[in-house]
C-alpha cells in the first residue's frame, strides 16, 4: 500500500498549513497547492511534500493540479478545499451613476474564489478520487472532501453580506453533494465553519478590530479536519469550530413529507443531473 494522498489548497499558511504539517507528520504524501508558490514551495521542502502554484478561480489551473498530483502519485485520498478570500469591498458605499455601469470585481472574486472554486475543486475531487476507489478498502485508503465554509455559512455576517452568502452557499453544496458522492464512489464529503481564526484572511490591523472576539487555535481547526477525515462515520456534516469546542448542525426540518420527499428525489428517475 502506498502513501495516502492529499491535496490542500491554500495549503501554505494558516489553517491550510497546519493539516498540511499535521498530515506529513502523519505520513501521508501532502500536495500544497497554493496561489503564493514561494510559500507552497517552502511548506512543500519542509513537510517532504509536492507544490503547485494554483489558482483556484481558474479551472485550468486547478485542473493541472489535480491532474498532476494523481498521475505523480497514482492517487488521492483527500482534499481540503481550503483555499479562501475575505470581503475587502463595503457592499452598502453610495456610489456615482458611472461607477455603477461597472460590476462590482472585487465583490465577485469573493464569488468566484469563496464559493465557485469550491464547487470547481469537488467537481475534479470527485472524478480523480473516484479513480483512486479500485482495490480494497486497505489498499485505496480513505476517500474524503472537507470543505471549508465558515461560521458565516450559518449565520449572517451584516459587515460582508457576499462572503455570508458565498459561504451559506457552501454549507448548501456540500449537503447537497453528499449522499451522492458516498453512494457513488465512496467519498465522503463534510464541510467545516471555523469562527474566528486568525490567518491571512485579513491584515492584522483589521483583525484588530474584532476586539471581543476569543480566538480559535489553528490546532484545533487541524484536529476537527483530522476528525473528519479519519472517523468513517463522518459524512455529510456540518461542523462549526467554536474557541471552547465544535457544534454540528442538522439540516433544517422540513416544512412537511411532500417537500422532503421533492427536495430529496433521485435525479436518476427525472431528467435532472443528466
Amino acid at each position: 500500500m502506498g502513501k495516502n494522498v492529499a491535496i490542500i489548497t491554500g495549503g501554505a499558511s494558516g489553517m491550510g498549513l497546519g493539516v498540511s504539517k499535521s498530515l506529513a507528520q502523519k505520513g501521508w504524501h501532502v500536495h500544497v497547492a497554493d496561489l503564493n508558490v514561494d510559500a507552497a514551495k517552502k511548506t512543500a521542502e519542509e513537510i517532504g511534500g509536492s507544490f503547485s502554484a494554483t489558482n483556484v478561480s481558474d479551472y485550468a489551473s486547478l485542473h493541472a493540479t489535480f491532474d498532476q498530483v494523481y498521475k505523480e502519485q497514482g492517487r488521492i485520498n483527500f482534499v481540503f478545499a481550503n483555499a479562501g478570500v475575505g470581503e475587502r469591498v463595503d457592499f452598502y458605499a453610495k456610489l456615482s451613476d458611472e461607477a455603477m455601469e461597472s460590476p462590482p470585481a472585487e465583490l465577485n472574486k469573493v464569488v468566484d474564489i469563496d464559493l465557485n472554486s469550491v464547487i470547481n475543486t469537488s467537481y475534479l475531487a470527485q472524478h480523480y478520487m473516484s479513480k483512486t476507489s479500485k482495490g480494497n478498502d486497505q489498499e485505496k485508503g480513505p476517500a474524503c472532501l472537507v470543505l471549508n465554509a465558515s461560521i458565516a455559512g450559518i449565520y449572517p455576517v451584516r459587515f460582508c453580506p457576499i462572503y455570508t452568502a458565498a459561504k451559506h452557499g457552501v454549507v448548501g453544496f456540500a449537503r447537497a453533494i453528499q449522499r451522492r458522492f458516498f453512494e457513488e464512489s465512496g467519498i465522503r464529503v463534510n464541510a467545516l465553519c471555523p469562527g474566528d481564526v486568525r490567518t491571512n484572511l485579513f491584515k492584522k490591523e483589521e483583525w484588530d478590530v474584532f476586539t471581543q472576539m476569543e480566538w480559535i487555535e489553528v490546532g484545533q481547526i487541524v484536529k476537527i479536519v483530522e476528525m473528519l477525515l479519519f472517523d468513517e462515520g463522518m459524512r455529510g456534516r456540518i461542523v462549526e469550530a467554536a474557541p471552547h469546542g465544535h457544534f454540528f448542525h442538522e439540516v433544517p426540518r422540513y416544512t412537511s413529507v411532500n417537500v422532503e420527499k421533492t427536495l430529496e428525489l433521485d435525479p436518476s428517475v427525472t431528467s435532472l443531473g443528466k
